[in-house]
C-alpha cells in the first residue's frame, strides 16, 4: 500500500472514532491482523449506517476524499455499499452498511479493538473466527488463501464450535474441511 494510502486509512479510522460511528475494518486488513500481511489496493469497512452518517464522514474527511453517492449492492449478503476514494492515490475505501444478514450482525456484535501494527493505531475488527467465516463465504481464490493463512496462524485459539455453526449455515463446511485437511489441522 502506498504510504499516503495508509495515512488515508488511518485518517478514516480516526474520523470514525471521533464521530463515534460504529464500524469494523473488514476484508484484507482484518485477515492481515490475524494472519500474514498481504498488500491491498482497497479497504473495506462495515458501518452502522444511519441517516446523515455518510455526509458527516465525507465532510469530516475533507477534499482529498470523494464519496460516491451511487449505492451498489454486495450480492452474497444483500448489503448496500458506497465507495470513498482517496484522490491522491485513487485508494478505494468500501463502506458497507450493516444490514439484516444474521452473520453480519453477529460479527459486528463480536467486534474487538485491536492494534494495527502497520499503521500504529487502534481499530475495530471482527474476530479471527468471523474473518474466516466471511472469507469462506466470499469463496474467491484470494479470500480462501486469506482464510487458509488465518486458520494456520490462529488454529489453537479459534472457537471451532462457533466457526462450524456458521459454516454449516452458509454451506461452506466442505471448503473449511478441505482447508483443514490441506493444513493437517483438526478443527
Amino acid at each position: 500500500m502506498h504510504p499516503s494510502s495508509a495515512e488515508a486509512l488511518a485518517e478514516v479510522i480516526g474520523v470514525l472514532h471521533k464521530k463515534e460511528i460504529p464500524y469494523i475494518l473488514a476484508g484484507v486488513f482484518s485477515s492481515n491482523v490475524y494472519g500474514n500481511p498481504r498488500s491491498a489496493n482497497a479497504a473495506e469497512f462495515v458501518i452502522d449506517h444511519h441517516p446523515g452518517v455518510l455526509k458527516v464522514l465525507g465532510e469530516s474527511l475533507g477534499n482529498d476524499f470523494t464519496l460516491d453517492s451511487q449505492i451498489s449492492m454486495e450480492l452474497q449478503t444483500g448489503t448496500l455499499r458506497n465507495i470513498l476514494t482517496y484522490n491522491p492515490t485513487q485508494f478505494d475505501i468500501e463502506l458497507f452498511r450493516l444490514g439484516l444478514d444474521p452473520h453480519d450482525r453477529e460479527r459486528f456484535a463480536r467486534r474487538r479493538h485491536l492494534r494495527l501494527p502497520d499503521l500504529s493505531i487502534d481499530a475495530v475488527l471482527p474476530t479471527a473466527e468471523d474473518v474466516v467465516i466471511q472469507k469462506l463465504r466470499w469463496g474467491r481464490d484470494k479470500d480462501l488463501a486469506d482464510a487458509r493463512v488465518v486458520i494456520a496462524v490462529q488454529a489453537p485459539q479459534l472457537d471451532w464450535g462457533y466457526l462450524r455453526s456458521w459454516t454449516d449455515r452458509h454451506g461452506t463446511t466442505a471448503v473449511l474441511d478441505r482447508l483443514l485437511s490441506e493444513l493437517k489441522i483438526s478443527g
